[in-house]
């Protein structure tokens, strides 16, 4: 209670002390079980002591920072994960930083590359994963400092030394510090290479288009096509930063035109998903590499089920668990064992399904998760047990437009029409009231929450507001509300209550498909959590950067 009272940093130190307090006294008891007395009962007066025993060598742990404002030495392998208030990145000299990684004396390149086709997998490292680390490494040295960040390299003398490595004069010119020229950058009258008389092409470039093209007018014919290619993706690049950071679309950063507006338009739906109206929102660059190129999110590559797969296994089960219990009219359960047996004998078949289909992950993992898959319903039973409100299942996986019995919605506004089709999971009704429940394979509700609020209905929020729309259409006359129900962590997240603005919902939908249509998807990120295309936008994190004004999620 003091500690809920007190400053940050004291509350912070007091709780860490009470967590210890715990510690020791749980690492005391599994003591006690090992020496053969876990099943006495203490008296204080014999607790006592052995607990101020145990707390004599107990610490709080370290806050991550040296002790009396006193340097720390890391290695580059140590870098990720660290921080500190200043960093001092030694070593940055051209060919050592990053680090080469070293060689392997067991396999050749060849040979790992096979390795990992035949697994499919990432069995063993390559020369480019391993070239990735080590520049993962040197990245996370330069984000270590939060306050002061300093880069240290040997300058010219008798022990040689000279410029800094590339990554680090980059890391330097991109907070302000332009470095001159290092003796190991030759002008181009000094260059002795092509990727030297490259380089020196382009750093000429940025003094405008007369000295670039007096610089070419010195290169050779083969020379000089490269160089232009070279020049030409510099202002690729150039343009996109741009864009991103002004949030707008342009050629290079997601305006389609032309042929490629038309291929567009061809892969465009003629009903719409709500769950494609909210990619868009996230990301309509994105959505132009998912929709417009047809770049699948890839799937997953470990032992363990796809969370997508276990989201559909638990669908399936919640649907005919519900429709059964409905059918008999044993709504709602009352969580007890048999309810759980119910639910769980419903999933054994449906596993058998899964597993037949190659869709469960490792057999070996699998036999461990179809247990926890089975605990999670058993949380499932007791919780809608438990959220029972006078409502039953009306509508069980209902489906709207195109393939369905239902017709989709229509959302017209300034002449225009889009229509809307849909899946809805489940609608629970009474006379008087429903409630659409959708099925999130999730644990946390920090990302759906916001979703719930009726202010992001038809900014980044589609599904909800759609939903309840067309569960009004289908159960008139009741007053609508709508919530998510976390399929890991078994909870309902408190439902919004009213049916959305129609127009204004209609006036969303139709901006967003014209837009679309027309060709302007920016690179202008809501959230770029768990997005594969970062190296085809180029901005991965733009998002959490917050370009372009109404990027930042």
């Amino acid at each position: 209670r003091r500690a809920g009272r007190a400053e940050g940093p004291v509350a912070a130190r007091d709780l860490a002390a009470l967590s210890r307090l715990e510690q020791a006294a749980e690492d005391l008891a599994r003591a006690l079980t090992l020496a053969g007395r876990g099943a006495e009962r203490l008296p204080a007066a014999e607790w006592r002591p052995l607990l101020a025993l145990a707390l004599d060598g107990a610490a709080l742990p370290a806050t991550g920072e040296p002790v009396a404002g006193a340097a720390e030495l890391w290695g580059l392998d140590e870098a990720p994960g660290r921080t500190g208030s200043a960093a001092l990145v030694l070593g940055c000299a051209r060919g050592a930083f990053p680090a080469a990684p070293p060689p392997e004396p067991l396999l050749r390149e060849p040979e790992r590359r096979a390795i990992n086709e035949a697994l499919r997998r990432g069995a063993v490292p390559t020369a480019g994963a391993r070239r990735a680390d080590a520049l993962h490494r040197a990245a996370c040295a330069l984000a270590a400092g939060r306050e002061v960040v300093a880069l240290g390299w040997p300058g010219d003398g008798p022990s040689g030394g000279g410029g800094p490595a590339p990554l680090a004069a980059e890391a330097l010119l991109a907070v302000g510090v332009a470095l001159d020229q290092p003796p190991e950058t030759p002008t181009l009258a000094g260059a002795r290479t092509p990727a030297e008389a490259l380089a020196a092409v382009v750093r000429l470039s940025r003094k405008g288009p007369a000295a670039a093209a007096r610089a070419m007018a010195l290169l050779p014919a083969g020379l000089a096509g490269r160089a232009e290619a070279a020049l030409a993706r510099g202002a690729v690049e150039a343009e996109r930063r741009d864009a991103v950071l002004a949030g707008v679309a342009t050629p290079h950063a997601g305006r389609v035109e032309g042929a490629a507006l038309a291929a567009l338009a061809a892969r465009l739906p003629d009903e719409w998903s709500p769950s494609l109206l909210e990619a868009h929102a996230r990301c309509p660059f994105r959505f132009l590499a998912a929709v417009g190129l047809g770049l699948a999110d890839p799937e997953s590559t470990g032992l363990d089920i796809d969370g997508r797969d276990e989201g559909s296994l638990l669908h399936a089960v919640l649907e005919r668990w519900v429709a059964a219990r409905v059918a008999r009219h044993a709504w709602p359960p009352d969580g007890g064992a048999a309810d759980q047996a119910e639910a769980r004998a419903v999933a054994d078949g449906l596993f058998t399904r899964f597993e037949r289909e190659g869709r469960t992950g490792d057999p070996a993992v699998w036999a461990a998760r179809r247990e926890a898959v089975r605990a999670r319903l058993d949380r499932i039973v007791a919780a809608e047990a438990g959220a029972a409100s006078g409502l039953t299942p009306a509508l069980l996986e209902f489906r709207f437009g195109t393939g369905s019995p239902r017709p989709p919605l229509e959302l017209a506004s300034g002449g225009e029409v889009v229509r809307v089709r849909g899946r809805i999971d489940r609608v629970d009704a009474s006379p008087e009231r429903l409630l659409v429940i959708d099925y999130k394979n999730a644990r946390g509700g920090a990302r759906h929450r916001p979703l719930l609020e009726p202010e992001s209905f038809g900014v980044d929020s589609y599904q909800v507001p759609l939903y309840l729309l067309a569960a009004a259409r289908e159960l008139p006359g009741r007053a609508p509300s709508a919530t998510y129900q976390l399929l890991k962590s078994a909870e309902r997240l408190e439902p919004v209550a009213g049916a959305p603005d129609e127009p204004a919902l209609a006036a969303a939908v139709v901006g967003a498909v014209g837009r679309i249509r027309g060709g302007d998807l920016p690179i202008r990120s809501r959230d770029c959590e768990g997005c594969p295309f970062g190296a085809v936008c180029r901005f991965p994190g733009v998002a959490e950067r917050g370009a372009g004004g109404e990027a930042a999620s």
